[in-house]
């Protein structure tokens, strides 16, 4: 994927964002200075009203323009009465009604319902949250713009998995898309079974929906979190105790942790705090978290399919991952299977269309380490019956990222049209998509030929990309979790 037809694609997805804003913002206020209030007053279908006397708490802000009746699910009829702004400024509207059905020790029945008219003479309605005249359009907007959203996420997603550009752009593709796409349907059928009939009701439902998300994916989440803690154990047995070892048990944690705050914050009785805050720094928690959950799902899924990823048998260089060897200089089960893989897949190449590939064994000599893991390597390979003419040895490199640059450099050395070739590197499978991330910060493109290995190792890699997620995408989860804050801000607040 040509980067400069990605950023064009971002580009007009964020104009199209500013485009439904301002066009919010202009219908609202266009339309906005007549308001029909939906009462929550039900009349039985023979029932008239003799009276109806409204009152407000302050003049020159709303005046009454007359009532009607209106067909409801819940009822026979709803009581709705009709208003248009004459100024700007806050009021508290009563309605008092005399029905031929109502309790004949009354005289009046009597509601009271609260407005604000900002300077544009836009009537808000704050009875019970949020509502104005144009609600509709505000919310076929969200509809639009998560539409458009899961389509270019979706797009750039396909495109990467087509191309083999595994990368944490491609994560956040899908993690976006997964998120968008699962708001976006909770949403149209919350708003086709008529659930949705005012703003308040909306902002409502998406409290409700990002609840409703953190509940339905808790069971797979829990299993997530038991396998990641369970392999993270099996891990540090085996390989030793180190902080890289146990994240995903921290990662485990802090999800219970923010699952645990975000379904229990409502039941915590804080009379000195604002309880209309509470619920707003709730609803922000819950999306915060529910995009995040995407975003591991999308990681567990991308380095998945990393891993499962068939190369093309077209590659000029193989570059072979080091890791540790045996005291006696030979090749560990891990490494073995490493340089084997490389090695089956050369030989099906040739088998394919007769092109033999040259390898580049990376690796440097450890402090406990008799020769360089880049020697131990070569020997394999000629052990194998490999012609030392097709091997590139690399000792220098002390790590993976060193692992790609040094062989790059070995690679442009002995290659006339070094950005004509074809690269492929091998390392164990759990490994695969950060080989893919390092290829491409190194500013060239390659495929992984993966490698098995123990299970135990692979719930700690998709933890590893995760963090690394989140850190080499640090602006965009900043900008979403603003964005959030911002987008709440305006439903409760507005």
């Amino acid at each position: 994927m040509k980067r400069k037809k990605r950023k064009k694609r971002f580009i007009v997805l964020a104009c199209f964002y500013v485009i439904l804003i301002i066009s919010c913002f202009i219908v609202i206020n266009t339309f906005g200075s007549t308001y029909r209030l939906r009462t929550a007053i039900g009349f039985s279908e023979n029932s008239k009203i003799n009276s109806l006397t409204v009152k407000f708490s302050s003049d020159n802000v709303l005046e009454y323009t007359g009532y009607d009746f209106d067909d409801v699910s819940w009822s026979d009829k709803e009581l709705v009465v009709d208003f248009k702004s004459v100024g700007s400024g806050k009021t508290d509207v009563t309605i008092l009604y005399d029905g031929n059905d109502t309790d004949e020790n009354a005289e009046y029945n009597l509601s009271k319902y609260s407005f604000h008219v900002n300077s544009f003479g836009t009537i808000i309605e704050t009875t019970n949250g949020t509502n104005f005249t144009a609600y509709k359009y505000v919310i076929f907007s969200v509809f639009a713009s998560l539409a458009v959203t899961i389509a270019v996420m979706g797009w750039s997603f396909i495109e990467s998995i087509r191309k083999a550009q595994f990368s944490y752009s491609m994560i956040a593709y899908g993690g976006l898309g997964l998120f968008s796409a699962a708001l976006l349907t909770f949403l149209i059928y919350k708003f086709m079974n008529n659930v949705i009939k005012t703003m308040y009701e909306f902002t409502g439902t998406v409290n409700k929906i990002g609840e409703e998300f953190v509940l339905i994916t808790m069971p797979l989440m829990l299993i997530m979190a038991i396998s990641v803690s369970i392999s993270n154990i099996w891990l540090m047995k085996n390989e030793g105790f180190r902080p890289v070892n146990g994240l995903g048990i921290a990662i485990s944690v802090l999800w219970l942790a923010g699952t645990l705050i975000t379904t229990r914050i409502v039941t915590l009785n804080l009379d000195v705090v604002d309880q209309s805050i509470v619920i707003l720094i709730r609803f922000i928690l819950i999306y915060i978290l529910c995009y995040f959950e995407c975003m591991l799902l999308s990681t567990t899924v991308c380095a998945a399919m990393a891993s499962k990823y068939k190369p093309e048998f077209n590659k000029d260089y193989i570059i072979i991952l080091g890791c540790a060897i045996r005291n006696d200089g030979s090749l560990t089960p891990l490494l073995k299977g490493r340089t084997d893989s490389a090695v089956n897949f050369e030989k099906a190449q040739y088998e394919k269309n007769g092109k033999h590939a040259v390898f580049v064994p990376s690796g440097g000599q450890g402090s406990d380490e008799v020769i360089s893991e880049g020697e131990a390597m070569e020997r394999y390979l000629i052990e194998n019956g490999i012609p030392a003419e097709r091997i590139l040895r690399e000792d220098k490199s002390v790590n993976t990222y060193q692992n790609f640059d040094f062989s790059k450099k070995i690679i442009d050395n002995n290659s006339n049209e070094s950005k004509d070739v074809h690269i492929a590197f091998a390392t164990t499978n759990y490994h695969i998509f950060r080989g893919y991330i390092l290829s491409k910060k190194l500013g060239f493109y390659a495929q992984g030929i993966s490698a098995k290995t123990k299970w135990y190792f692979f719930p700690n890699a998709f933890i590893r990309e995760f963090i690394g997620l989140l850190f080499d995408k640090k602006w965009y989860h900043i900008l979403f979790i603003l964005a959030t804050i911002l987008f709440f801000f305006s439903l409760i607040l507005l």
